[in-house]
């Protein structure tokens, strides 16, 4: 360090860090939702289909213990085979193997249980790692959502 890098007593000034303020102790400063709805079945549709666009999925879905849908994200695919079947892979008891175009896609299902029923929330398309995070994420939304 040169000499004039140093104060008066000798010591080198303290550095300067660049922090981000705090949050307010009122709450969240801004809210990560775009659109928000009081509705609930646009709410989830809203949730999924946000989930679904983050990821790069194919689809995003709810389904209950028969199969039948619940809730989706908006896409222009036929989904009523794929809530039929949503259960029995839920369930553990069939490996999907599903195609679009000739083209293979994954489909990763997790099951929840609200007011003692069980449903089925489901992702098709897209990477791995991105299908998991959405797929946590559509979970998180639907208990709060339909609860």
């Amino acid at each position: 360090m040169t000499p004039e890098n140093r104060d008066a007593q000798g010591l080198r000034p303290a550095t300067t860090f660049n922090v981000r303020p705090l949050p307010r102790p009122g709450g969240v400063r801004g809210d990560r939702r775009k659109r928000r709805s009081a509705a609930v079945a646009t709410a989830i549709e809203l949730a999924l289909t946000s989930a679904a666009h983050r990821g790069g999925l194919d689809a995003v879905l709810v389904v209950d213990d028969d199969g039948l849908l619940v809730a989706r994200s908006r896409c222009s695919i036929d989904l009523s085979m794929l809530a039929a079947v949503t259960p029995i892979v839920g369930r553990g008891q069939a490996i999907p193997r599903i195609k679009r175009d000739g083209q293979s896609l994954d489909l990763s299902v997790e099951v929840i249980k609200l007011g003692g029923e069980r449903l089925y929330v489901a992702a098709l398309g897209g990477g791995y790692t991105a299908r998991r995070r959405e797929l946590a994420d559509s979970v998180a939304a639907a208990q709060r959502i339909l609860a």
